[in-house]
């Protein structure tokens, strides 16, 4: 099982537990026959550090049919772009797909014990080969949980499923699946604007220079090879903050520790 919450906390498939504070949009999932993938952004409660704003599936798997689900804010739920589940609680079958449901109430088991005073708005993602995933929509971000069986070719934010928690490292996975979803790549209509908030230039600042100048050059090279060319400055610095603190699961406490 992988687990997503807050401003995002990850637990692996195999137990790891990194973080990504930068904005934009990344693997959870990557195989063979399956995609997916999570647009993070800040909230105003997270200081600008990112929190799961919206998860995109896709794949061989759904038979080239996409699925979205994004927080409340951000609206409807959606199928190849279009509106479904009109009504709530509802259920939807996805077209040409034996086994795809998704199902939309209040029933399900919390991700993060904090949200259990909110008001619960929760998706169930029933796919082939027993694949299950669970959103949880709040206002302005989404936890999730996945199940799912190892097919040898997992990578991503959820880890490599290979039993070792060690090498699920933020900058592992980076290496690994990429730092953001490759162009060609991207199930999303877009790409998210990046914004980068005071409190994030603070950390940054606050960065140890061997470090910076080691994400500097990580990052140079991964977001190259997932743009596809020239990089904007800011999409450099988000992917800076990610090397620079994605070890530490509780950046933003320790932002507000600092006063930033």
């Amino acid at each position: 099982e992988c687990t997503f919450w807050g401003d995002p906390h990850f637990k692996t498939f195999d137990g790891g537990r990194p973080s990504v504070y930068g904005e934009g949009e990344f693997y959870i999932v990557k195989s063979a026959e399956l995609s997916i993938q999570g647009r993070f952004k800040g909230t105003k409660y997270t200081e600008g550090l990112a929190a799961t704003r919206k998860i995109a599936v896709g794949g061989s798997l759904l038979n080239g049919h996409v699925i979205e689900v994004g927080c409340m804010e951000d609206g409807d739920v959606t199928v190849d772009g279009q509106t479904v589940l009109h009504a709530f609680p509802s259920s939807y079958e996805v077209p040409g797909v034996l086994g795809a449901s998704i199902t939309y109430n209040t029933d399900g088991a919390l991700v993060d014990g904090a949200t259990k005073e909110f008001e619960r708005h929760i998706i169930h993602l029933q796919l082939p080969s027993d694949v299950r995933l669970t959103i949880l929509r709040w206002s302005n971000y989404v936890d999730f949980r996945l199940s799912m069986r190892n097919t040898g070719d997992i990578d991503g934010a959820c880890g490599n499923f290979n039993g070792d928690p060690s090498d699920d490292t933020t900058e592992l996975l980076f290496q690994r699946a990429g730092a953001r979803v490759r162009q060609g790549e991207l199930l999303f209509s877009h790409r998210t604007d990046v914004r980068l908030t005071d409190t994030v230039q603070k950390l940054l600042d606050i960065c140890p220079p061997e470090q910076l100048q080691k994400a500097h050059a990580e990052c140079q090279q991964e977001m190259s090879d997932a743009l596809r060319g020239q990089v904007p400055e800011i999409q450099l610095k988000s992917c800076y903050l990610d090397v620079c603190f994605g070890s530490n699961e509780h950046a933003l406490q320790m932002a507000k520790n600092l006063g930033l």
